[in-house]
């Protein structure tokens, strides 16, 4: 095997073009020294378990659990955005739909992300978008606690914001579906919809917690031309402060605005 140019890099590690002595071109997920053993097992494991269309696909792993390969990738949503701006509105249904169903099938197997983000999702050749990068992913037992503070703090719901360090596992689903409302959002108006959540010295976030919504959404439509009621409807669900009533990713699926079909010819 030949490990060739970075193409990334994470907290955990790196991510390198490899060639097989097949003659094939893959991904190689290289971890740092410092990442623990426990940790670069998980995500080997986790990622050894699941299979599904939207989820990267890993191809061979490290027995000592240093590295693994997967399929490679074009490009990630992070570096689309940043170079053209805001999406279409029938290729962020298409997203929403590819995610949601992934999200759903990780949810259905007990398995949680923890760091949903326009850089953990990638976009393949065809063009599918996948989500990468399950280092801070867990199993979730119903019983258990888990550690409250985890993720990216764009992104972060604000149940994950509290002082308390523990969490229950099963409302950690219901901050994945926050995460991907912000994603979503992100690809709809091309900036965040707020700074950090349950922060005090946001406006925009105050907003939110205060159900202020006609007022939030005068503010962001005037970045762009377009408005649909109902997506904003599905932000202001995805987005609830409070997660209890909050939406699950089966109801994100369910809603009107992913009844009409959407496409991914604007990423080809």
């Amino acid at each position: 095997m030949q490990i060739q140019n970075k193409i990334g890099e994470g907290l955990f590690g790196q991510i390198h073009k490899c060639l097989t002595d097949e003659g094939n071109i893959y991904a190689i997920k290289i971890y740092k020294e410092e990442c623990p053993k426990k940790l670069r097992e998980k995500e080997i494991k986790i990622l050894q378990s699941i299979n599904h269309t939207n989820i990267q696909k890993i191809v061979k792993s490290d027995c000592e659990y240093k590295w693994f390969i997967t399929e490679l990738m074009n490009y990630d949503l992070y570096s689309m955005i940043t170079k053209r701006g805001s999406f279409q509105q029938n290729t962020i249904k298409q997203i929403l739909l590819q995610l949601s169903n992934g999200l759903s099938y990780l949810h259905q197997l007990g398995y949680v992300h923890r760091d949903i983000k326009l850089e953990n999702v990638m976009v393949s050749k065809e063009p599918i978008v996948k989500f990468i990068d399950f280092g801070l992913s867990v199993y979730i037992d119903s019983n258990k606690l888990y550690p409250r503070h985890c993720g990216t703090s764009t992104y972060m719901a604000p149940e994950l914001n509290l002082e308390d360090k523990l969490i229950m596992g099963e409302i950690l689903k219901k901050s994945d579906v926050f995460a991907l409302g912000v994603l979503i959002f992100i690809l709809y108006y091309g900036c965040p919809p707020f700074t950090i959540a349950k922060s005090t010295e946001c406006k925009f976030w105050q907003t939110i917690e205060q159900k202020k919504w006609q007022t939030f959404w005068n503010y962001f439509d005037k970045k762009i031309i377009r408005s649909d009621d109902h997506f904003k409807n599905l932000i202001q669900n995805m987005l609830e402060p409070d997660h209890k009533s909050r939406f699950t990713i089966q109801q994100v699926k369910q809603h009107q605005f992913l009844n009409e079909e959407g496409n991914l010819n604007e990423l080809q």
